[in-house]
């Protein structure tokens, strides 16, 4: 072998070597950041999968019930009350015949009364029941009727009527009946779908126009609570809204401040800001087996003014890194963990052709190890965010790498060190790349 070919060899493999040493380093700083990252964060598999909320497949529905009221045998009179009343001889006071009065639909063409338009003939002259619970009656004046049922009522009349001489005892012919109970006029704004028609739209799509609904509605008495309202407003929230409702009292020690949407949880009652804001009442729909119901039997009852507030359901993560940068959205009852968030993304974590058909299409190496390391990038409850790195490789087999997303999590796909040395070795040191730089050192 001659000086001169000795020489051309040794040009090719310093020039090879110059190379190899310029792509090491290359590709070492393309994965310098992801590295430094990588030991800053998390191993999934090391975190208690109850620290993150409870799973949203095991979250176990309210009871609907609750959120009605239990009623009495028999009507209590209250302010508001509009009562039938007759009194043989006094009132009215020169009808031969007894007055006769009919229960119509009169309240709400919607919703009351449930049994029909017409209700049933009662006997009696309509009396209202004022608001310090009293009502006015000849000969005696104001006579308080407030709390008492209708045989109570009936007795309080004749007895009232008995002290003034005006009746006497075993001749007496009254009655009480109720002609249209109280009501209470509540307001209903909804965040979710009115309409009763559904589209359907591709999963990976965010809605960003959408209607509410708002309805005022009159509820009787006993039936004023959030049972009654939701099931004449159009039921439970739909999946485009949260399975939780708040109640906001009329005039009940609320602020003049506005509410955050983000942040009415932290200002509801018997909450951390329960304080602050003793108006505003949440109700979960739904909640992990075992827990107490959070609210009392009085929460759910609805007074006059009051508003039930549905709101929207904004719950989406964040792709980056090797996966396509989206905003998607997440199910509202389902649990998605980082491999299906990775195949919602139209990213694959698996495969020869790395996350398209680019390796066929170009004849080059390119990806041919994919990608397999995943960092979530997640804000916890008090403002701190945590990194949580994730092997696919491991996933596979240890269900215990398969962590949860969440709403607001950022989920960001990499290259292994090693495997990104892999595919860039192959990229620069194919068959044609080898045989271009002995050429040129020639």
């Amino acid at each position: 072998m001659n000086l001169k070919t000795r020489l051309r060899k040794s040009k090719a493999c310093r020039a090879m070597m110059a190379l190899l040493a310029a792509t090491t380093l290359t590709s070492t700083g393309c994965q310098l950041h992801s590295v430094s990252s990588a030991c800053k964060s998390v191993p999934a598999h090391r975190l208690d999968p109850t620290l993150f909320a409870c799973s949203r497949e095991a979250l176990a529905p309210l009871p609907f019930s609750a959120l009605g009221q239990v009623k009495p045998q028999q009507h209590i009179i209250g302010a508001g009350d509009t009562l039938a009343v007759y009194v043989f001889g006094v009132f009215p006071s020169n009808e031969e015949e007894t007055p006769v009065q009919q229960r119509t639909q009169a309240v709400n063409q919607i919703y009351y009364p449930p049994r029909g338009s017409v209700v049933g003939p009662l006997t009696g002259l309509p009396v209202r029941v004022e608001g310090n619970g009293t009502i006015d009656l000849p000969l005696i004046g104001d006579l308080s009727l407030a709390g008492l049922t209708m045989p109570q009522a009936i007795e309080t009349i004749k007895q009232a009527y008995f002290d003034e001489n005006v009746l006497q005892e075993g001749k007496e012919r009254v009655t009480v009946d109720l002609l249209i109970p109280r009501v209470r006029r509540v307001v209903v704004l909804r965040e979710d779908t009115p309409a009763t028609n559904v589209a359907l739209v591709a999963p990976g799509a965010v809605d960003e126009i959408h209607r509410g609904s708002g309805q005022v509605i009159d509820l009787p008495i006993y039936e004023n609570d959030v049972l009654h309202a939701l099931g004449n407003t159009g039921g439970l929230p739909g999946t485009d809204a949260a399975r939780e409702l708040y109640v906001i009292r009329n005039g009940v020690g609320l602020n003049t401040q506005f509410l955050s949407g983000g942040a009415l949880e932290s200002i509801v009652s018997g909450g951390e800001g329960g304080q602050c804001n003793p108006g505003v009442i949440r109700i979960p729909l739904a909640g992990c087996p075992c827990d107490g119901i959070p609210f009392s039997p009085e929460d759910v009852i609805l007074g006059e003014g009051d508003v039930v507030y549905i709101p929207r359901r904004n719950e989406y993560f964040v792709t980056g890194g090797l996966l396509p940068g989206a905003r998607i959205p997440l199910p509202r009852d389902q649990d998605v963990d980082v491999i299906e968030a990775i195949a919602m993304a139209t990213g694959s974590p698996g495969g020869p052709l790395g996350l398209s058909g680019a390796v066929l299409a170009n004849a080059t190496p390119g990806y041919i190890r994919e990608a397999s390391r995943v960092i979530i990038l997640r804000t916890l409850s008090d403002g701190r965010q945590i990194n949580i790195r994730c092997d696919l490789d491991r996933a596979m087999t240890d269900k215990k790498e398969r962590i949860r997303v969440l709403p607001n999590d950022v989920v960001m796909l990499q290259q292994k060190p090693g495997y990104a040395f892999f595919n860039v070795f192959l990229n620069y040191f194919s068959g044609d790349s080898v045989l271009l730089s002995v050429r040129d050192s020639n």
